[in-house]
């Protein structure tokens, strides 16, 4: 190097060498200004053996670059690739000098991996938060806002027969030799060959299933009542294949056939196991996983990122995610902002719990164009129920809500909605009404009513 510039690197730089080619004022530009005291090498040392040398390109320079990605919303290593060849705004913001000639896009794969398999990635994004909570960005309660979104998974989504053939294969291969010789040649051609049937035939599928639903059950027993029963990797390659067996498989009595409709926490992919589908809404459905995500509303930086199943609620992350984020040292957040899917009872009190308000819209509630719940008075302290006729009922008795709690229904017996003269706004049928009350009912009122004024 010709020389330094305090330790922020070489004067060959491409932030300083073409410093009127960098964009100003942009993310890139405080990047190469500030990038040192964000990411450094020594933060991804774990992820590299010692005495084997170093690698040839730093890591911090790899991150920086993925943080450049990221923010151009690049999903290629090979555009990322040649992005860290020719773009100054990226080099700059790499601390890289001006002749770098890349970084090659498996060294992205890579480099994922290796963060992936030591958790580095969420050591560095607790070390940046630290580093931001030192710098006094983060002044006093906090208002954040959370929200999830789909992450569509890397793993191949497979039909019945290959998910069984494939997580048979994944059972065998956990054995190793400790599994019998030709059953082991069995389940290893089987996983790695489509079987040539007529798949056309309801018949011939319906045989080859029982072939496959007879040989799990063998490996299962196997490596249940074996000496590799105490193995983990054997005992969770024998719970997998057990639960596909089970979430798509049915016993007629005559034989066995693909069950119909999908189970819930349905296991989609052989090589993503934790993969799900997920709905984001009524018409998007994904394959794959659930971003959590919590920001802080003023300095927009991000303070908290979970992970779930794809077919998870997007409420019932918040409480998880938000004690990870209160436990962290110097932040605490006063005020949660969710959009509507945030709005439950549950989450609501999983939330306060954990020391923050919970602003979220309810829904509104609708009746067909006749009195909804909301025009009901309803006073949980006397214990009665008011219809918009005046009409007063203190006759509750115990039912299941929509997720299976007790809650109360108020009644409004026969006789009095007979003699209602707003009988026909209230309800179309002739037993007359009634207001189910779960436990958060003055939770939701409140928030209702929170919403409601400026």
């Amino acid at each position: 190097m010709l020389g330094r510039v305090d330790r922020q690197g070489s004067l060959l730089e491409t932030r300083f060498v073409r410093r009127h080619l960098v964009t100003k004022g942009s993310f890139y530009e405080r990047l190469a200004d500030h990038g040192h005291e964000i990411v450094a090498d020594e933060d991804f040392a774990q992820l590299y053996a010692e005495g084997k040398g170093r690698p040839s390109i730093p890591p911090s320079v790899i991150v920086r670059a993925m943080l450049c990605a990221t923010h151009d919303k690049l999903f290629s290593d090979r555009e990322t690739s040649r992005r860290t060849r020719v773009d100054a705004d990226w080099k700059a913001a790499m601390g890289v000098d001006d002749d770098f000639e890349g970084i090659a896009p498996t060294t992205f794969s890579l480099m994922r991996a290796r963060m992936t398999l030591h958790d580095a990635d969420m050591a560095v994004f607790e070390a940046t938060l630290a580093k931001a909570v030192k710098a006094g960005i983060f002044d006093g309660k906090l208002t954040a806002i959370i929200d999830s979104s789909p992450v569509h998974g890397a793993g191949n989504v497979a039909d019945t027969y290959e998910l069984i053939r494939k997580m048979i294969g994944r059972l065998a291969r956990a054995m190793g030799d400790r599994l019998d010789r030709e059953l082991s040649v069995e389940c290893t051609e089987l996983a790695a060959t489509k079987p040539d049937i007529d798949w056309q035939d309801r018949a011939a599928r319906n045989e080859h299933l029982g072939d496959l639903v007879a040989l799990a059950a063998e490996m299962i027993a196997t490596a249940t009542m074996s000496d590799v029963a105490g193995d983990p990797e054997v005992a969770e390659a024998a719970r997998l294949l057990a639960a596909v067996v089970l979430q798509d498989v049915t016993d007629t009595g005559t034989g066995v056939e693909i069950a119909g409709g999908v189970a819930r926490d349905r296991i989609v992919s052989h090589s993503d196991p934790e993969m799900r589908h997920g709905r984001k809404s009524a018409s998007r459905r994904f394959d794959g996983h659930k971003l959590d995500v919590i920001v802080d509303e003023n300095s927009e930086l991000v303070l908290g990122v979970g992970v779930r199943a794809g077919n998870a609620g997007d409420g019932d992350g918040a409480a998880a995610l938000l004690a990870k984020v209160q436990a962290t040292d110097g932040v605490e957040v006063e005020r949660l902002l969710g959009d509507m899917a945030y709005s439950d009872g549950d989450v609501r009190e999983a939330v306060e719990a954990e020391g923050a308000e919970l602003v979220a819209k309810v829904p509104p509630v609708t009746n067909a164009g006749r009195f909804p719940k909301t025009d009901f008075i309803v006073d949980l302290e006397a214990g009665t129920v008011t219809c918009p006729a005046g009409n007063i009922t203190s006759d509750a008795r115990p039912v299941k809500d929509h997720k299976g709690r007790r809650a109360d229904a108020y009644r409004f017996d026969t006789a009095t909605f007979a003699a209602c003269p707003l009988r026909d706004q209230c309800t179309a049928g002739k037993g007359g009404r009634q207001i189910v009350v779960g436990r958060h009912h003055a939770r939701i009122e409140a928030a209702r009513a929170a919403q409601g004024r400026p």
